[in-house]
């Protein structure tokens, strides 16, 4: 798996900052970057947490269980739908729908096993399924 990961930058409530694209490590700095000049400060962070990154272990780093509730998992169909209804850039807007489709039809599948209270999230779901496709019909025009 060492291979396959890659250092990425993340973005959360209470973290910013870099990490593991595979497992819960992230860059903690010993301290502000030291170096005679600014551009050697930033060498030497950059050498810092190169170093660390190549050196964790990402069994030592597990994610934990995501504790997802059924309300995060609808907002999250939601939110990749709406993100996919507002793209204008053409490029990305296939890679949106699809990870639209890819959230909806988890959902739904979810919902399938427990159907108590759903019938109107399944009706916005297949609304949203529907104008997916409109939508990647107009795009492939």
């Amino acid at each position: 798996m060492a291979a396959l990961r890659k250092l990425v930058w993340i973005e959360r409530d209470r973290f910013r900052g870099w990490g593991c694209s595979e497992c819960a490590w992230i860059f903690n700095s010993s301290g502000a970057p030291t170096g005679r000049s600014l551009d050697e400060a930033k060498r030497n962070f950059v050498l810092q947490r190169d170093k660390e990154f190549t050196l964790h272990v990402c069994a030592d780093h597990p994610r934990a269980k995501s504790q997802s509730t059924a309300r995060d998992v609808k907002q999250d169909w939601e939110r990749l739908y709406r993100a996919a209804i507002v793209e204008s850039h053409r490029s990305k807007l296939l890679q949106r729908i699809e990870d639209a489709e890819a959230a909806i039809l988890e959902r739904s599948r979810s919902l399938s096993k427990s159907p108590a209270n759903s019938g109107k999230e399944q009706e916005a779901i297949t609304r949203a399924l529907h104008i997916l496709s409109l939508l990647r019909t107009k795009a492939g025009d």
